[in-house]
């Protein structure tokens, strides 16, 4: 088994692509939705799911969008270089394989 091969099929699609699979798309909204609602609370706003949006200082609106930003950022980092490291490793495997004659 090469580590191409462990590579979770799922993973290297959409790392690859940048593109939700055809069957993950109907989650993203309410995933999107719980995620913000969770960066809400971090930030101590508990009810965020029930608050008038509108009536929000723009402020607060503002630290949940650029809390959820900088974790995504951080998670696709994390991906990027989970990815770059097992394509470094599956490279130095084929390179030390000895040639057969």
């Amino acid at each position: 088994m090469t580590l191409e091969n462990t590579l979770p099929e799922l993973m290297s699609k959409t790392a690859a692509t940048g593109i939700v699979p055809q069957d993950l798309q109907p989650y993203v909204a309410p995933a999107l939705e719980e995620f913000r609602n969770e960066m809400a609370s971090e930030l101590g706003m508990h009810d965020y799911s029930y608050i008038d949006k509108g009536e929000l200082p723009s402020r607060m609106n503002g630290k949940v969008g650029g809390g959820m930003t900088k974790k995504m950022v951080s998670f696709a980092e994390a991906v990027l270089a989970w990815n770059y490291k097992n394509r470094t490793l599956l490279n130095e495997t084929v390179d030390a394989k000895p040639e057969m004659n």
